[in-house]
């Protein structure tokens, strides 16, 4: 018997007015807002509090796949991505894109996704622009994972940008299982300049974000969360993630 299971929800603001809502999906297409979050930035930013840009103004990732968070074998492969991204100054953007698959087989499952943050923001105030954008990854019950990730930031008298990048494959072969935890390969890449969201381009205060999450096989499960936040002439916030579970 073989099942899907898929989920969505993406968020888009643009100003005048102030923004703050949250879609979450669980993988029966009956999607909707929760609501509950209020206006706080500060609140928005600890959905995924030990992951936002505020900590790391050069971006960053977060990883947890260790031997000691790996589950039993009999457990499955679970897989979640996401991050946030934030820009502050009197024209700002910050964006995120997430996608994440996994399908399971005759003696393997595996997942893989991708994650993309960008922010980027402009005053007319001499270091009055602050942009950051981070990335994170948890794994479990994975016996290989391979990631590639980059980040990077730039800060000008009057704009910032920041772009935080992380892709992965996450490989959970039956019946076997590496004698000192999961084997991660990391390929780190440079970061190419052309890829930074120019501030100069902004048209206001603008926060946009998408996910998209899949998994095939029996018993399988796909989430999503996305929350979008922009305040006039102040700040652009974007945070989400995407998990699939086999």
């Amino acid at each position: 018997m073989s099942t899907q299971a898929n989920a969505k929800a993406s968020d888009r603001n643009v100003h005048p007015g102030q923004h703050d809502r949250v879609d979450h999906d669980d993988g029966n297409d009956d999607r909707g807002p929760l609501g509950g979050w209020g206006h706080n930035v500060h609140r928005g930013m600890d959905l995924f509090d030990h992951r936002h840009g505020w900590q790391e103004p050069e971006g960053g990732h977060h990883h947890h796949h260790g031997p000691e968070n790996a589950p039993a074998p009999a457990d499955g492969l679970i897989a979640v991505i996401g991050g946030s991204a934030v820009a502050a100054g009197e024209s700002s953007a910050a964006t995120g894109f997430i996608e994440n698959f996994a399908e399971h087989e005759d003696g393997y499952s595996i997942a893989m996704g991708e994650a993309i943050f960008q922010a980027s923001a402009h005053s007319s105030e001499p270091g009055g622009a602050l942009a950051a954008a981070s990335t994170f990854l948890d794994v479990s019950g994975a016996d290989f994972i391979f990631e590639r990730e980059i980040d990077h930031a730039t800060q000008r008298f009057h704009d910032a940008a920041a772009r935080s990048q992380l892709d992965y494959i996450a490989i959970d072969i039956e019946g076997w299982a590496p004698r000192h935890g999961p084997i991660v390969i990391d390929t780190p890449q440079p970061f190419d300049q052309h890829h930074l969201p120019r501030p100069d381009a902004l048209p206001g205060n603008f926060a946009q974000i998408s996910a998209v999450a899949e998994a095939h096989g029996a018993g399988t499960l796909a989430a999503t969360l996305t929350h979008a936040l922009d305040v006039e002439n102040h700040f652009s916030l974007v945070n989400g993630m995407a998990m699939v579970a086999l």
